[in-house]
């Protein structure tokens, strides 16, 4: 059984899912691991696609956006690498703003793929472009981290199972843990 997980957001597949459309202040790149060296302006501001979807406890597009509930169950499982920012988010279609929701920064990318054993296209140029359809993580690389953005592909997070199984016991809904060897990233 995997240690490890690939945290994704799905959510239902017969439902309309809320999405992000724009984040008003686009300068920062919220998915390579760093931290910030100038101020982010609060809150963060950002506007949905023109739906009346299901709002999903993470969104993780160019932006990664989680709920309060869901900060706060990580934190609780022992994640400490995460960055919270005050975020509003708008719904256009309903003139809705949601303010339980903070734009996150999760600090720090980890080269833990066995890419030898994933099954993945590397291009060419910096390592954080590489495509997976099955990935093998080498956990001797993880250092037994929590959570972490996978430095060869930075969209993928991967979380430990302990925080899995704290998250689960919260009863968060939506979340999917896909095995890396499932993942397509």
């Amino acid at each position: 059984m995997a240690t490890y997980f690939m945290l994704e957001c799905y959510g239902p597949d017969e439902a309309q899912r809320a999405s992000i459309d724009t984040v008003e202040d686009d300068t920062f790149n919220w998915i390579l691991a760093e931290r910030f060296s100038t101020p982010v302006a609060l809150p963060v501001r950002i506007i949905l696609n023109a739906n009346d979807g299901l709002m999903m406890p993470m969104f993780n597009p160019s932006i990664l956006v989680m709920s309060d509930e869901l900060i706060s169950a990580l934190t609780e499982a022992g994640v400490d690498n995460l960055d919270c920012y005050e975020a509003e988010l708008f719904n256009p279609s309903t003139k809705t703003w949601f303010t339980n929701y903070k734009a996150v920064n999760i600090i720090g990318a980890v080269a833990a793929a066995d890419l030898a054993k994933s099954e993945c296209e590397i291009h060419d140029g910096p390592r954080f472009d590489v495509d997976f359809d099955a990935l093998v993580l080498d956990e001797a690389k993880t250092h037994g981290l929590l959570m972490f953005r996978l430095a060869e592909c930075v969209t993928g997070i991967v979380v430990h199972e302990s925080v899995k199984r704290a998250v689960e016991r919260q009863r968060i809904a939506h979340l999917d843990w896909v095995p890396p060897e499932e993942w397509i990233g």
